[in-house]
């Protein structure tokens, strides 16, 4: 399962590593996009597989932020 922006906006937190599990509603990350902190909870249950961003990246919305096993 791939974790998507859904808007665009800057990562300001990535609160797991590859190889963690998680569970549904578990905060992955925070995002911030027009002036707001957005948390980034798991859709699913599963192992994170790919972390594909980092603290302080500019993001665009659907750009594909981790994956979930």
């Amino acid at each position: 399962m791939e974790i998507k922006a859904r808007i665009p906006g800057m990562v300001t937190a990535v609160n797991v590593k590859v190889g963690d599990d998680v569970k549904v509603k578990t905060i992955v990350g925070v995002m911030e996009a027009m002036k707001m902190e957005q948390p980034i909870a798991s859709p699913v249950e599963g192992r994170v597989k790919e972390i594909r961003v980092a603290a302080k990246d500019k993001v665009k919305a659907g750009q594909v932020l981790m994956v979930i096993e």
